[in-house]
């Protein structure tokens, strides 16, 4: 009879604990646009409402999701004084989920990570973080249910997650804050939290959703969308303009700007069920620039193009914009702004190869905010980096990093030791052994491409002195800060062709992969050259003019000639050998 009762009670406490963490779960809500052939529309914002709890929500790209949290979890927002771990995203998950913190009040904070049972699972200590809003990435091995808790000053805040496994190994990672973000169209500064809401949601709440995009020139609205909300959901916010067959086109960057001239792309994303017959740009010193003001054709038809518009006066502020006409009629982009600078006697500096540029380039002070106006340039008093053997690099400045614009070549660790040449069918997955090797096993590709190395070379002290092999964080603000800012984002959410070099890729015909039209690559000026890998269970090189892969700090990164996203990878796979890119400290 006692064991009975035991288990009943144990029974009675399982089913407790399943109900909180039933309650604890949260909804993630996923945005798309599109017209009314189904052709994709980039959505400017998002406006969430629920209409049962009374209040708004309002996310702007590239935003495309909001998480919210069902009930309160096993803290209440309201009385924690602004402390509060949000729920994690995903969840369940496999192996690695993302969590953000709330940070009111300054102090050393403590994170754990405790299984179903409270025993100890993995913690990290002596973090102070500022007030504010702060992103950590966890990873677990083991499948099951665990409690993660954060303290500070007297406060707790916990959740629950649900990890189906896969990890590799057990840690937290301090992924970075979370800051406001600037809005690349309109330029107005947004302080939305991405990806979160600690508005009071519970499953069945009714709830409206509404999405706007810039269209012609002119914000228009989605269809709305009310429904009870009891689960997560992907959802296509229709917009009605496209049904006449207009074209759609969205300019994307300008670049290379000098004294009288500046490069311009755009690309045509739908020709609207009818044949383009005209596309390129329109300028002038007023805004919303139209065919009646200074015009380029570039082609026609759909996809990427460039063009370079001259004739320019110095320091002065122009608009532009890109167009694209079809039997409907004509369609304009968004409006780009830019500031031609003070002739200094020589215009360069440009996006494209390894060499630098020959004209002047004067540094702007940045505030973090928008797209630094030094991206593309030498880093500013740094404009070249010399290794151990005497080799020399040129620098190129991306938002507040300062990275080499080329691929590394040194045969040498920064210590002075030679680093052992590998061999065509060669295991590279040595732990004891650092090897380089020749892209494709050919030496006359050193000066362009650089050296192959595999990860026990470029985890032994590679870079030159004043700069270190980038970790998974950097890679990742490097992508983050490049999504933000539409110059670089081929279609809305790929950077793959704002990295990538102009030169040297296979061809493709998918829209906005790095091998489409490789003319219009390069915007950010990293200028990634498809330098391949070595994979010993290939027979060695491989990939050459298909792939560019760079080693991190137990991570790295992959672009490809036919894709358009940057593959971004927090393991290490000892057996590939890749090129290396390093970072300034």
């Amino acid at each position: 009879m006692k064991k009975q009762i035991t288990q009943s009670i144990v029974g009675i406490i399982a089913l407790l604990f399943l109900f909180v963490a039933v309650q604890a779960q949260s909804v993630t809500l996923t945005f798309t646009g599109r017209d009314a052939n189904n052709n994709r529309v980039q959505l400017d914002r998002v406006s969430i409402t629920n209409l049962t709890k009374g209040w708004q929500e309002t996310i702007y790209w590239p935003d495309t999701t909001l998480t919210m949290q069902n009930g309160t979890g096993i803290d209440d927002y309201a009385d924690n004084g602004g402390f509060v771990l949000s729920q994690n995203n995903p969840n369940p998950f496999n192996g690695t989920t993302d969590v953000l913190l709330a940070v009111a009040d300054a102090g050393t904070m403590t994170l754990d990570i405790a299984d179903v049972n409270g025993r100890f699972v993995v913690g990290a200590n002596d973090y102070s973080p500022l007030p504010g809003h702060h992103q950590f990435r966890v990873t677990l091995s083991a499948a099951g249910t665990y409690v993660m808790t954060a303290r500070q000053n007297g406060k707790s805040s916990s959740i629950k997650m649900v990890n189906n496994g896969g990890g590799n190994g057990n840690g937290i990672e301090y992924a970075g804050e979370i800051v406001k973000t600037t809005h690349a169209l309109s330029q107005q500064p947004k302080s939305h939290i991405r990806g979160t809401t600690t508005n009071p949601f519970n499953f069945g709440d009714m709830m409206e959703y509404v999405g706007y995009a810039t269209i012609n020139g002119t914000e228009v609205e989605s269809e709305r969308i009310s429904q009870m909300q009891g689960a997560s959901q992907t959802f296509a916010l229709v917009f009605d303009l496209y049904a006449s067959g207009s074209p759609m086109v969205s300019t994307l960057s300008v670049s290379n700007l000098t004294s009288s001239s500046a490069e311009v792309s755009g690309i045509v994303l739908s020709d609207g069920g009818n044949i383009v017959v005209e596309r390129g740009f329109c300028w002038d010193t007023l805004a919303s620039p139209t065919l009646n003001n200074v015009s380029l054709q570039c082609g026609a038809g759909v996809g990427n193009f460039m063009g370079v518009i001259s004739g320019l006066m110095e320091e002065t502020t122009y608009y532009v914009r890109a167009y694209a006409t079809n039997g409907e009629g004509t369609s304009y982009g968004a409006v780009f702004s830019f500031t031609t600078p003070q002739y200094t006697g020589g215009n360069g500096g440009g996006n494209g190869g390894s060499g630098g540029g020959g004209g002047e380039h004067i540094y702007v002070e940045w505030d973090g905010e928008g797209l630094n106006p030094n991206d593309s340039y030498p880093c500013e008093g740094t404009p070249t980096l010399t290794d151990i053997e005497g080799n020399v690099y040129n620098t190129v400045q991306i938002g507040s990093q300062c990275w080499m614009k080329e691929n590394l070549r040194t045969k040498t660790y920064r210590g002075g030791s030679p680093i052992s040449q590998g061999a065509s069918g060669q295991s590279g997955a040595s732990t004891t052994i650092g090897y380089w090797y020749y892209p494709d096993g050919n030496s006359s590709y050193m000066s362009t491409y650089g050296l192959i190395y595999n990860y026990k070379a470029v985890s032994s002290g590679i870079c030159p002195t004043g700069w270190h092999l980038p970790s998974y964080t950097e890679w990742r603000e490097l992508r983050n800060y490049m999504l933000n800012q539409i110059q670089y984002a081929c279609a809305f959410t790929y950077i793959g062709k704002a990295m990538a070099s102009p030169t040297d890729w296979s061809s493709s015909d998918e829209v906005c992969a790095v091998g489409n039209t490789p003319s219009t690559n390069n915007a950010s000026g990293f200028s990634a050259l498809p330098a391949g890998r070595f994979y010993s269970a290939n027979g060695g090189i491989c990939l050459i003019n298909v792939a560019a892969e760079f080693w991190g700090s137990g991570s790295s990164i992959a672009i490809y000639y036919s894709q358009a996203e940057v593959e971004m990878r927090s393991t290490v796979t000892a057996e590939i050998g890749r090129s290396v890119r390093c970072l300034k400290d």
